[in-house]
């Protein structure tokens, strides 16, 4: 059996810490690389000297040794590359979040959710962390039933991605969707039920202000809270601060 043989399509930031995790996997390699970038290339190289480098999506599926697929690449790239995976070979794949970025496109997820013939698991990690899992574990017997739910970041700016894609609304889909939807994922799953009403409020008040790229101001937010009423009665919290190290 030749076990899980992966091929990563985007290799920045985020997919050169998968490859170092994939590497501490029994009956797991990486077979196929696909990353535009010559930088990040070339350290994935230096990474996985095995892997195949290759130019395309198309040329990467063309590998007959990948089973399995791993999207690292930039936010708003995710849904139209699944969807061209759907059309040439439709593998299970595991996506960095979010699967979209814009709210037009829910029609073409919801499309390709239904055709699409193997698991896609969108990589929202932070119920599995080892801390986080044991509270969870805890969470209902301690408390009697959670009613309330608090979540607090207060952290350094987002840190620079390959062409500074990760500085505007438009690429990342917000900072509620790019950073936070692992906090609302870890509501959904705490409280073990679904939002029915949702009140946010937020900004860009002291990062990335004064950057311009292409004659484009940064836009992206660094602050927020939110407030998520819950089905079940419950209600949760997010405060989030990004200018807070």
């Amino acid at each position: 059996m030749a076990g899980l043989q992966y091929g990563i399509i985007g290799c920045g930031m985020m997919g050169q810490e998968h490859l170092r995790n994939i590497a501490l996997l029994q009956d797991a390699s990486v077979v196929a690389i696909y990353e535009p970038d010559a930088g990040m290339r070339a350290l994935s190289a230096e990474a996985v000297p095995t892997a195949k480098m290759v130019a395309s999506i198309e040329e990467l599926l063309a590998v007959e040794a990948v089973n399995c697929l791993l999207i690292a690449s930039p936010n708003y790239l995710h849904l139209e590359q699944l969807e061209k995976i759907a059309a040439i070979r439709p593998l299970p794949v595991l996506v960095e979040k979010p699967l979209f970025t814009d709210p037009a496109d829910a029609p073409r997820l919801a499309a390709l959710r239904a055709a699409y013939l193997a698991p896609i698991w969108v990589a929202m990690e932070y119920r599995y962390m080892p801390p986080v899992a044991r509270m969870i574990e805890q969470a209902d017997e301690a408390t009697g039933g959670i009613r309330m739910l608090t979540i607090r970041e207060h952290r350094f700016p987002f840190l620079e991605k390959v062409g500074d894609w990760n500085r505007f609304n438009r690429n990342t889909g917000g900072t509620l969707v790019e950073k936070c939807c692992h906090f609302f994922d870890l509501m959904r799953h705490i409280m073990k039920s679904d939002p029915v009403r949702i009140m946010a409020s937020g900004g860009q008040s002291v990062n990335h202000v004064d950057e311009v790229y292409d004659g484009n101001r940064s836009d992206i937010w660094d602050n927020a809270y939110v407030i998520v009423d819950f089905a079940s009665g419950a209600r949760a919290m997010l405060e989030l601060c990004m200018f807070a190290e």
